[in-house]
């Protein structure tokens, strides 16, 4: 793969606004940023652009699921053309780093594990041969994004995430304007934009994920300002044209943390320490306060007790759990259909389309049981952690940038989205700012040694 510029291993570690990073070449003029579009596309709507399965998008796609759906999708030639595609453009770019890509992974052994976990679920898998071919693709999203750290300087990383950001946003508005049937979510009772996404949640959440680069990075020039609102705004409008509340939720929750992240670096250290030691508190009273008025915040958001039958979901579900608690059914082996053990939560909670545990914990679990969510906690322990740790007055944005990528991985959690799925951008995402907080981390440590 052509470039412009020579790799340098470990990029990120470089300081902040030193002459170097001052003038570094853009990821906008090196030839793998545009070769890594459409993978990173790819990835954004999830293996699955709208304008390709307009066909199913309507309520009884939304009621009965994969019962229902074409056989134009997974599987199909053109869908399986897009994955050689993807993954072909993905290997061909890490092979010239392959040695550096080597040492990364190397040093970042626990956020292999929970893929490595998954692939080794192919033993004892409801599925084996689904399980053994969809569990390497998050490993190859894991080592594509130890490469992106590789190749990449934290700058020029936000730029590749921003150039995404561009392209879905103003792909989705066209897609919306051109294609109406593809562009607008009309599998929900509640009917709202999903531009080239698949559903209109995901492309709320990926979109605002998209947006967060903004926040942080440094916009040259006299239009600087002109450029950053004018990114935010079309963001912030695709958001709100979702309808998702999950989706604004997490956009004030984001908007809030990036607040705080950039505000308490001027506050003196023992302010920020009482901060850390009153967060605990507040967040208590907010849980408190949220299950006093939990009626009323439903009402609000169009819910109803069980959460649009979610909480029906999630009984059933946590009772195929207790039958394979610690390794789960195999990795994307659960729901394979009408049949197996989703026949049980099928006939519990009387829905023949139920593809979905809604919640991203309990779906880890059927899929790779209580060892994979330990691995899953453990990689998001460290990498909370190493945000308290590389947290201070001098703090380089691009570290917010990733800490910020943490966060919306936690609300995740909360929100109940699914982790690891093939072909997400999330997950590379979590594993780049999972590594570049513990390079961060190491070499602050390595700098009050010194």
């Amino acid at each position: 793969m052509a470039t412009i510029t020579a790799p340098q291993f470990a990029p990120w570690a470089q300081p902040e606004g030193s002459a170097r990073t001052r003038g570094e070449t853009s990821a906008y003029r090196l030839v793998v940023t545009w070769a890594l579009m459409f993978p990173l596309l790819f990835f954004a709507v999830r293996g699955a652009f709208s304008f390709q399965y307009a066909s199913g998008n309507n309520s009884e796609t939304g009621m009965y699921g994969s019962l229902v759906s074409p056989d134009s999708g997974n599987g199909s030639a053109a869908h399986s053309a897009e994955l050689l595609a993807c993954y072909g453009i993905i290997c061909l770019a890490i092979v010239p780093f392959w040695r550096q890509v080597a040492r990364a992974c190397w040093n970042n052994k626990l956020s292999l594990m929970l893929p490595i976990w998954a692939l080794m679920s192919v033993a004892w898998s409801q599925e084996p041969k689904r399980t053994i071919i969809f569990a390497i693709f998050p490993l190859l999203g894991a080592i594509f994004a130890l490469y992106m750290g590789v190749r990449f300087k934290p700058r020029q990383q936000m730029q590749i995430m921003m150039l995404v950001g561009v392209l879905a946003t103003l792909g989705s508005f066209l897609v919306t304007a051109v294609m109406p049937s593809a562009g607008v979510d009309h599998k929900n009772a509640m009917i709202g934009l999903e531009g080239i996404y698949p559903q209109k949640n995901i492309c709320a959440m990926v979109t605002i994920g998209l947006m967060i680069p903004a926040f942080y990075y440094q916009f040259r020039g006299l239009s600087a300002t002109f450029k950053r609102f004018a990114y935010l705004g079309l963001g912030v409008a695709l958001v709100l044209a979702t309808t998702a509340r999950t989706g604004w939720l997490m956009l004030i929750g984001c908007l809030t943390f990036v607040y705080l992240a950039k505000s308490l670096r001027r506050v003196k250290r023992i302010e920020r320490l009482m901060v850390v030691l009153f967060l605990p508190a507040g967040i208590a009273c907010t849980a408190w306060l949220v299950y006093t008025f939990r009626f009323e915040l439903l009402a609000l958001m169009g819910k109803e007790a069980t959460l649009s039958g979610r909480t029906i979901i999630w009984h059933a579900v946590f009772l195929s759990i207790l039958k394979r608690p610690w390794i789960g059914y195999g990795y994307q082996a659960f729901w394979i259909g009408f049949k197996g053990e989703v026949i049980h939560l099928a006939m519990a909670t009387n829905d023949p389309g139920l593809n979905n545990a809604e919640n991203g914990i309990l779906q880890l679990c059927l899929e790779v049981g209580l060892v994979g969510l330990l691995i899953l906690a453990a990689i998001l322990f460290r990498a909370c952690r190493n945000v308290i740790r590389c947290y201070r007055s001098d703090t380089p944005e691009h570290i917010l940038w990733y800490s910020t990528i943490i966060f919306m991985a936690l609300m995740a959690v909360l929100d109940g989205d699914k982790f690891m799925l093939p072909h997400s951008l999330e997950w590379p995402m979590l594993i780049l700012a999972d590594a570049g907080l513990a390079l961060q981390a190491k070499r602050l440590r390595t700098a009050s040694q010194a």
